[in-house]
């Protein structure tokens, strides 16, 4: 509800629509640099945990990223089209197939990489390390669910190499 002059009353919702609007345009600002090598986040983010996890079942591929089945089929047909990914059939198995990155996928994630770390960065310049782990802290005891799958694994080797 609003009150007289236009503002939300309810402080918890007020502080959703604040986190949903600011994640949707930091993820936008960051992903628009992708759009130059030729792939959506999408594109980047399977390549990214294929790349850090291995070969994975499109369906586990789907539950890192949060995505449904039927987008990442859609994103891996479209990966391996421009051969940065194959898709392997399980031999004990038949009825699941693998998804593998190329070294050409290889190669082109680990080219950009670096450059989607600095737009990161730079996404959250305003804040210093202290704010930020404040922020990580308060997002943690909100996103029951959210935890990550192995994919800062790389960020961290990043930060530590570089510090």
């Amino acid at each position: 509800m609003n009150n007289q002059d236009g503002r939300i009353q309810d402080v918890a919702v007020a502080a959703y629509v604040k986190l949903v609007r600011t994640a949707e345009a930091l993820h936008s600002e960051v992903s628009r640099g992708l759009s130059a090598d030729g792939l959506t986040a999408s594109q980047f983010s399977t390549l990214k945990v294929l790349r850090i996890q291995g070969p994975l079942a499109q369906r586990d591929i789907a539950k890192h990223l949060l995505k449904t089945g039927g987008n990442i089929t859609v994103v891996v047909d479209n990966l391996e089209r421009a051969g940065l990914v194959t898709r392997i059939r399980d031999t004990d198995d038949r009825r699941v197939v693998f998804v593998k990155i190329t070294r050409a996928g290889e190669d082109l994630f680990d080219r950009i990489y670096p450059g989607h770390l600095e737009r990161i960065r730079k996404s959250v310049n305003d804040l210093n390390g202290t704010e930020c782990e404040r922020l990580i802290v308060l997002l943690d005891r909100i996103g029951a669910g959210s935890e990550d799958t192995g994919c800062l694994k790389l960020e961290a080797a990043e930060t530590s190499e570089a510090g």
